[in-house]
């Protein structure tokens, strides 16, 4: 079968900045379908980057046209097209791309994957443009639907979709996911625009240091149960791994055949299994792979130590980041539920800083009950770390969450909530404690003062990034501005 795997262009707020990064999940998929079928891809973020579109007042559409997506399903003439929908935010472009799909030939296959449908499958298929959803993890479940559309068999018993069946929604919950990750092929990035992504180095997280780059994945889900966490929909909470000499293959390929000089670890637990970390880094020190590497969603700061940041270091970490979510126990005890000691954070980034790896640590505000001197905790705990950068994120109820069904429980959210507003940049709900507008205020006035006090402490460092941002993001102030005031 011809399979076109298509990533839509993105939504935002005009107050937040672009990104693209290199589509992961669909490399994966590309990586097992290439075996049996056709493949092609269309990247519509990254070929249409520079292309703007104002739809109101508040958000902008970047990305190649919905007209230009027509013109190539057009051309392609696929039998199946799979879609990623790995943000609620881009629903409404994802079921947009659906309809232009049927537009072109409404026997071509629709099938729509990713964290979103993964949280709201009847609501993706009722579609009636969207013939199938896969639910979490893809591999698997979508090779399988191809098998029996291919084949014309029953596609009734497959675990992970979501299918019309008799005029009926049904959906197949996933029971059962990859144990062994190293039976799974590389991503496969031949087919993917990789030139774009290097020349626009403006993946999530930060630009990469040195191009080129691309994103890994050493292991899936997450035993943990953090309210505003939606991963549990795509990997589950069973935490699997890859086996070190498995990653090390891959890295090896990446440097080799794509000539990566970094890597882009998407893991959630990246070091949770201390030992296998080890492996890793040691094996690309062994190896002499001379990469260097980040981790932008973050690492377990329990599972650091200083034996094990002194390996990441001479294995080419430059930049860490930390979830710590809350400076105030009570929150990260009874409301968030992460298991994290605060008392082991600042240790952690001050050996970093004699390390010279950058630190970055991530903080969630707004949630519902948190209080005026639990912010206040929050604020000064994050003065006291001095990391490098300091983060704050607003709570968001992504569909799949404790915190999205709290938000309902409270009358904090309507049902019909506009998901193209779950942003972490700016707050999407009040709480009994404060508004949107006074929550929005207090964390400027914090940003403002973190830079300031990051001016006296390094006032070449400060300038230094300043003149950065402005010349690679001249509109980074500007945007600000309207975020915060």
């Amino acid at each position: 079968m011809r399979i076109l795997l298509v990533q839509p262009p993105f939504t935002i707020f005009k107050s937040e900045s672009k990104k693209c990064h290199p589509p992961l999940g669909l490399a994966y998929l590309a990586g097992i379908l290439k075996q049996e079928h056709h493949i092609s891809v269309l990247d519509a973020l990254a070929e249409g980057y520079h292309n703007q579109e104002n739809l109101n007042r508040e958000y902008v559409r970047y990305g190649l046209s919905f007209n230009g997506i027509k013109k190539r399903i057009e051309f392609l003439k696929p039998d199946v097209v799979g879609i990623s929908c790995l943000f609620s935010a881009q629903a409404e472009n994802v079921h947009q791309i659906c309809s232009i799909v049927k537009e072109v030939n409404k026997k071509i296959i629709t099938v729509v994957g990713g964290a979103h449908p993964s949280a709201k499958p009847e609501e993706t298929i009722y579609d009636n443009n969207v013939d199938y959803t896969v639910i979490g993890e893809g591999e698997n479940a979508f090779s399988a639907l191809l098998e029996c559309l291919n084949d014309k068999k029953d596609i009734c018993g497959i675990d992970g979709i979501g299918f019309r069946h008799n005029g009926d929604i049904k959906v197949n919950r996933r029971k059962k996911y990859e144990d062994d990750l190293d039976n799974l092929p590389f991503p496969h990035w031949d087919i993917f625009p990789l030139e774009r992504y290097f020349e626009i180095n403006n993946p999530h997280g930060s630009p990469a240091r040195k191009v080129p780059f691309l994103p890994m994945i050493t292991s899936r889900g997450c035993p943990f149960e953090c309210i505003f966490c939606s991963i549990h929909n795509l990997w589950g909470r069973n935490y699997r791994t890859r086996s070190a000499e498995n990653v090390l293959s891959e890295m090896n390929n990446l440097r080799t055949k794509y000539g990566v000089k970094e890597i882009l670890f998407e893991d959630d637990n990246l070091t949770l299994d201390k030992e296998r970390a080890i492996s890793i880094f040691r094996g690309i020190i062994d190896r002499k792979f001379d990469i260097c590497w980040n981790v932008p969603n973050g690492l377990a700061v329990e599972t650091l130590d200083d034996g094990i940041m002194e390996l990441m270091k001479r294995s080419g970490c430059y930049r860490i980041s930390i979830g710590v979510e809350s400076g105030d126990e009570y929150m990260l005890k009874n409301i968030i539920k992460k298991p994290i000691t605060l008392m082991k954070i600042k240790p952690i980034i001050n050996k970093a800083k004699r390390l010279n790896i950058e630190t970055v640590a991530f903080f969630v505000v707004g949630l519902p009950g948190e209080n005026h001197e639990s912010l206040k905790n929050t604020f000064r705990f994050a003065e006291s770390l001095e990391a490098d950068n300091i983060n704050f994120f607003f709570a968001t109820p992504l569909p799949g969450t404790r915190l999205f069904e709290v938000c309902k429980k409270e009358s904090l959210i309507n049902t019909d909530i506009d998901y193209a507003r779950l942003k972490s940049d700016c707050p999407s709900f009040a709480t009994k404690e404060f508004s949107i507008n006074e929550l929005r205020k207090a964390v400027a006035y914090e940003k403002l003062k973190l830079y300031f006090l990051f001016l006296l402490r390094h006032p070449g460092r400060f300038f230094s990034k300043f003149v950065d941002k402005l010349l690679k993001d001249p509109a980074y102030f500007l945007r600000f501005k309207r975020r915060h005031f």
